[in-house]
């Protein structure tokens, strides 16, 4: 008979915390362990006593480092501050005319609803004078209505631009657009270039030619008839006006008025002239045969008082003859480039008698004229 054998379990291997498993070194006597105790114990007492800071400090980081840790997870679940928003910007009333002779003036503007009566916000002006950078000139409160007046804002010579912007507890506003003032002080000046002085015109009007500042309003005055003729010097400052004459001289003063309101004036002097409009009336034939039908042309001329040519007059011509109640040629015309305008007609059959030809021309610078042809009939 065998003897069983039993199968052999492997040990486990089991480590002991704070034991070593290597060699170990010979133990100290227990007299020496007990010293040794007491060495510690004294120098840590030694250490708390001459250095407590130590303590503190090591218990005041470890707070430090808590409250810090505590702080970021406090910090991480607090909502966000509301975003600061900056007022809308005002807007300037635009000048339906920007040139103006008054060192001050009155800027008038609006600002939105939202922003009327708000308590603590201000409308701030900045003006820039030229090329110059914008510089404060006047700040106001927001009034309660969303129209404001700011009152006398000063202009410097030339030009100046004004913006406004709306100040409150957020900032200040973007600024509006700008409007501009134009500060103009100075006369304008007239120059005449026709008529000359003491010029003799013949006519009923002279025709005035000028220079001044453009846009100006022309006033022309003729102190010898007390009329007053006006005009608008154009966008280069040429003005034209015609004014009626009385006979003799005629003393004139033009006067223009910039459109900052400013004035000069100039006078001249002309004659009217003795010459008259003149009309030379002529036909084809004079003596016609009356027991036939006959065609007739008829030429007008008309000549101003200096003896030219005078264009774009009217002329209104009559011709008659001896009939039996029959109705007169009569017919309206206007002068050519060579004063000149010609009349053709055919005359029916008629008994024998008298006839004539007559025109009527009228001017508006010369006043009007007539002329007659007598005509027979045989």
């Amino acid at each position: 008979m065998q003897p069983s054998r039993a199968k052999a379990r492997p040990v486990p291997t089991t480590r002991l915390i704070g034991r070593r498993t290597g060699p170990q070194t010979a133990g100290l006597p227990l007299v020496a362990k007990g010293g040794l105790a007491l060495v510690v114990v004294a120098f840590g007492a030694l250490v708390l006593l001459n250095a407590p800071g130590l303590v503190g400090a090591f218990v005041g980081g470890i707070g430090n480092a808590l409250g810090g840790v505590v702080g970021k997870i406090s910090a991480t679940g607090a909502p966000s501050p509301t975003d600061l928003v900056l007022p809308p910007a005002p807007s300037l009333t635009v000048p339906s005319q920007p040139y103006t002779n008054q060192p001050k003036l009155d800027l008038t503007g609006t600002i939105p609803n939202s922003i009327a009566g708000q308590s603590g916000d201000t409308i701030r002006i900045y003006r820039a004078v030229g090329s110059a950078a914008p510089a404060q000139v006047a700040e106001i409160p927001v009034p309660s209505s969303p129209t404001f007046t700011v009152p006398a804002v000063a202009l410097a010579t030339g030009s100046d631009a004004f913006t406004a912007t709306i100040v409150s507890s957020a900032g200040e506003s973007p600024p509006s657009i700008a409007v501009t003032y134009i500060l103009d002080q100075a006369k304008p000046k007239i120059t005449i270039s026709s008529p000359a002085k003491n010029a003799i015109v013949n006519g009923t009007a002279a025709t005035i030619k000028g220079q001044t500042q453009a846009g100006s309003s022309i006033s022309a005055r003729n102190e010898a008839n007390g009329v007053t003729a006006v005009a608008t010097a154009d966008n280069t400052g040429a003005f034209t006006v015609v004014i009626a004459l009385a006979a003799g001289v005629n003393g004139i003063t033009v006067t223009s008025t910039d459109p900052a309101g400013n004035t000069g004036s100039v006078v001249i002097s002309v004659q009217r002239g003795t010459g008259k409009l003149s009309v030379r009336l002529t036909a084809s034939a004079y003596h016609l045969n009356a027991a036939k039908p006959n065609t007739i042309t008829m030429k007008v001329v008309v000549l101003d008082p200096n003896g030219a040519p005078l264009t774009g007059a009217n002329v209104t011509l009559s011709l008659t003859w001896p009939s039996d109640g029959t109705q007169p040629y009569q017919l309206q015309k206007v002068t050519d480039s060579n004063g000149t305008t010609t009349f053709k007609t055919t005359i029916p059959a008629t008994v024998a008698g008298k006839g004539e030809i007559a025109v009527i021309v009228d001017t508006t610078d010369y006043g009007q004229a007539t002329s007659q042809v007598p005509l027979t009939f045989q």
